[in-house]
């Protein structure tokens, strides 16, 4: 799948729950992005007749969050993992898209 490693960039929960094994995490912006209550979802909260609204990814201005950098090696279980647990509903796109990140710590 991937030949070099790759980063994952986490905005909400991912940031201090990433749940997968990470060589190096980094301060990280999006740009073009912007955090919002956008997505309706009934599967972290409220319920199907009330969805919740939960953060999501909006167009325009940026997002700051946390990048983390996976061995190519891993990129199999870590891509099935994110799916498993981001993509439960309609509301996400995995997408690959450029950030900008600081010196790592």
């Amino acid at each position: 799948m991937f030949e070099d490693d790759f980063w994952v960039f986490g905005y909400g929960s991912l940031m201090w729950r990433p749940g997968f094994a990470y060589r190096e995490t980094r301060r990280a912006r999006l740009e073009g992005y912007h955090r919002s209550f956008c997505v309706y979802s009934h599967h972290y909260r409220g319920t199907p007749e009330a969805p919740g609204l939960v953060l999501g990814l909006d167009p325009g201005g940026s997002c700051d969050g946390l990048a983390f950098r996976v061995d190519a090696g891993e990129a199999a279980d870590v891509k099935a993992y994110l799916d498993e647990r981001e993509l439960v509903s309609y509301a996400y796109l995995p997408l690959m898209l450029p950030v900008a990140t600081t010196a790592g710590h």
